[in-house]
């Protein structure tokens, strides 16, 4: 007897969609993983690149962009629930295409809404902020939890938070390895945009939708054009002649006239018609009766190797850390860097000082105010000390600060009193020539004021520095007052780990733009309000909360010691946040097979914090002296990532472990966990960036970091 059994048509559409889905799901968050991560790090850059350049601005963006997208999770675990998620992520996928570009033209369009070298306050950097990322960010963070509805599978939550760092590791590595050697930001958004599209289209409900993502294709690879145009808004009243990402930031060349100007992140770095290359040169060479050796870190190509040559000296090191910089040369009239006696390096300043088996008559820095941590670096005891092993026993170091011809405000004068009490920890004389620009020669020698007198012993002329600065530089009663000034109240000595110096460049920021220091205030009373609003929905929201506050706090911590150490700031940040995405999703996969309770894992990944916290600690101290090139190589390649890996895969743990526990559908478990998340790393961003780090230094990072996951410890239930 046969059996005759009725097949449903659609059975194999309802045995195939979960597949169909899954497929839909992975799709959706490696795209949305490779974009957001890249998008974020341009954001970032472009924000550094109108604000100043310093982790202020790194920190300010980040933590409203984490803050934003928890806000976003927790909207997408609202209508995830009520709506259909494929549609959802339809549109969702078309928006995080196509916002990137309004966000990078906002940002640079911003230069033309205030007057000419006017400084915006912080209260109209947050706000700015605010406004050009809360739409992408609400998208981005929106689309975690409706992918989760999407999966509609057991351990969702995990799920999730694996695909999504995955898609971040593919963004990080394309936009470190590739995308920032190659591409600019606007052409890296386009690389970005059409990924999206393709994602819009899988996630299309009927082919009624291809005719317009194609037009939208077509829209975005045609608007490179708008590129050239938005830079231009950078710099309102000057020719633009390029603009480069190069690794280490955004350099942009403009003429203003017959001035060549080149500025670093928004920082006037140097100009052809550098007035202040006579003075660079002329003070601390004039000290030395033959200075055979000189070393000039950064800003020599602009003036002061010509003037330096005029001493015929065997041998110039110049030291600059951007090859494009160098490639300017064709640019400058009399550059010197043709000379058989300069020898050009290319590389980090202070790491050249560490491993350099050379003794200099004079060494000369020539960079800019401690305006960011990387440059804060160059005016701390640490760099002093190592400037000092290098110079012959007569040697003269020279560098320069900011300062006034007649009264110094407050933050200015504190500015440097820090600088100058490192400095005499340092070298037995420290002699200050007044002006709006301090020049500092330091040396265990005797130095002289009278440069006058052995510039015309010597028949050397210069165009304006012996007629016009000198006179009123060297004038004793000026240069008498100001030692008096400087030295009658001893300033916290500037340090690498205790940058005093940069915090008093934040406040002389604050006193020159009227920003407020209640606004920071308010600042930390929000961003604890809303960590104790989401610690009051349970103890394990708290241990993600503090997980959050506590991966970021590492990474900025790990990224400020790499940066002292090696000063690669902008390649370290793309190469640390693809590390921890790496060890984050390790993490959560290593929760599932690690056969342990998962309330204990919560716990044993909080003894690794504060373990970790510790013993980073105690490295920085001891990475910041080193000088064997083998430990210095050691430190970059294997210490400073072992501990960022480490502080990834707990942070993973912690994330899988917490969602296995917790109660409810799985998108209001991925919600309200990608919440807790963001807030944390984003209140940690926003709090170590603008108080902690400046005033606290690293330390009281660490120190943050130790008591958070210390009162996590005490409060979480062990049953």
């Amino acid at each position: 007897m046969k059996v005759y059994s009725y097949v449903s048509p659609h059975a194999n559409q309802i045995s195939n969609k979960k597949p169909v889905n899954k497929r839909k799901f992975i799709i959706s968050l490696l795209a949305l993983g490779i974009s957001s991560i890249s998008t974020q790090l341009v954001v970032i850059r472009e924000m550094m690149s109108t604000f100043g350049g310093n982790e202020i601005v790194m920190g300010a963006t980040l933590g409203l962009w984490l803050l934003l997208a928890g806000a976003g999770s927790k909207l997408g675990a609202i209508y995830g629930k009520a709506l259909q998620a494929r549609k959802l992520l339809f549109f969702c996928h078309i928006l995080i295409a196509v916002l990137p570009f309004i966000q990078v033209a906002g940002i640079r369009a911003i230069p033309l809404f205030r007057l000419q070298g006017e400084l915006l306050g912080l209260g109209s950097v947050l706000g700015v902020s605010s406004l050009i990322l809360l739409p992408y960010c609400l998208v981005s963070g929106g689309m975690l939890p409706i992918a989760a509805s999407l999966l509609k599978e057991k351990d969702a939550p995990r799920k999730v938070f694996i695909a999504d760092a995955a898609g971040d590791i593919a963004g990080g590595l394309l936009f470190s390895l590739i995308l920032v050697h190659f591409f600019s930001h606007w052409s890296t958004l386009i690389i970005l945009g059409l990924i999206n599209l393709l994602a819009a289209f899988v996630m299309a409900a009927s082919s009624v939708a291809l005719p317009v993502l194609i037009l939208l294709g077509i829209g975005l690879s045609c608007s490179a054009p708008a590129d050239r145009i938005t830079q231009s808004w950078h710099f309102p009243g000057q020719e633009v002649l390029t603009v480069t990402n190069t690794r280490y930031a955004q350099l942009a060349i403009t003429r203003s006239g017959k001035q060549l100007n080149v500025l670093q992140d928004a920082l006037p770095l140097f100009s052809t018609e550098k007035p202040d290359a006579e003075t660079l040169a002329h003070l601390p060479l004039s000290q030395i009766e033959k200075p055979d050796s000189v070393l000039v870190i950064s800003g020599g190509i602009f003036g002061t190797i010509r003037e330096i040559l005029r001493y015929h000296p065997k041998q110039i090191d110049y030291v600059e850390l951007d090859p494009a910089i160098i490639e300017l040369a064709p640019l400058i009239h009399d550059h010197g860097l043709d000379d058989p006696a300069v020898h050009l390096h290319t590389g980090d300043g202070r790491l050249f000082v560490k491993k350099t088996s050379m003794q200099y008559h004079v060494v000369i820095c020539d960079l800019p105010d401690p305006e960011n941590i990387q440059l804060n670096r160059f005016y701390t005891e640490e760099f002093f000390r190592e400037v000092r092993d290098i110079l012959h026993d007569d040697g003269v170091f020279c560098f320069t600060l900011s300062g006034s011809a007649n009264y110094m405000g407050k933050e200015c004068l504190l500015l440097n009193r820090s600088v100058y009490t490192a400095a005499k920890k340092v070298f037995t004389n420290v002699l200050v020539f007044p002006g709006d620009t301090h020049y500092y020669l330091a040396s265990d020698a005797r130095l002289t004021s009278d440069i006058a007198q052995v510039m015309a012993d010597r028949g050397i002329t210069t165009k304006r520095l012996v007629h016009y600065e000198l006179p009123i530089m060297t004038d004793r009663l000026r240069l008498d007052q100001l030692k008096k000034i400087l030295s009658q109240e001893t300033e916290k000595a500037n340090h690498d780990l205790s940058p005093f110096a940069f915090g008093h460049i934040l406040n002389l920021w604050a006193e020159k733009s009227g920003s407020r220091s209640i606004l920071l205030v308010v600042l930390f009373v929000l961003a604890i309000g809303s960590a104790i609003l989401i610690s009051t929905r349970g103890a394990v929201r708290y241990v993600i909360l503090s997980t959050g506050y506590a991966a970021i706090g590492m990474e900025l911590f790990l990224l400020l010691l790499f940066q002292i150490i090696y000063g690669y700031a902008y390649l370290g940040m793309c190469a640390f946040v693809t590390l921890f995405m790496i060890g984050a999703p390790l993490g959560a996969c290593f929760s599932a097979r690690w056969k342990y309770p998962f309330r204990k894992q919560l716990l044993a990944c909080d003894l690794v914090w504060l373990s970790l916290a510790i013993s980073t600690y105690m490295a920085a101290y001891v990475g910041i002296n080193l000088r064997q090139w083998l430990l210095i190589l050691l430190m970059e390649y294997l210490l400073i990532p072992l501990a960022l890996f480490v502080a990834a895969m707990a942070g993973g743990c912690q994330f899988a472990a917490a969602a296995a526990i917790s109660r409810g559908d799985d998108v209001e478990i991925t919600g309200s966990l990608y919440l807790a998340d963001f807030v944390g790393a984003g209140c940690g961003s926003l709090l170590i960036g603008l108080i902690i780090l400046p005033w606290g230094g690293i330390q009281g990072v660490v120190l943050s970091i130790l008591v958070l996951k210390t009162f996590s410890l005490m409060v979480f239930p062990k049953t």
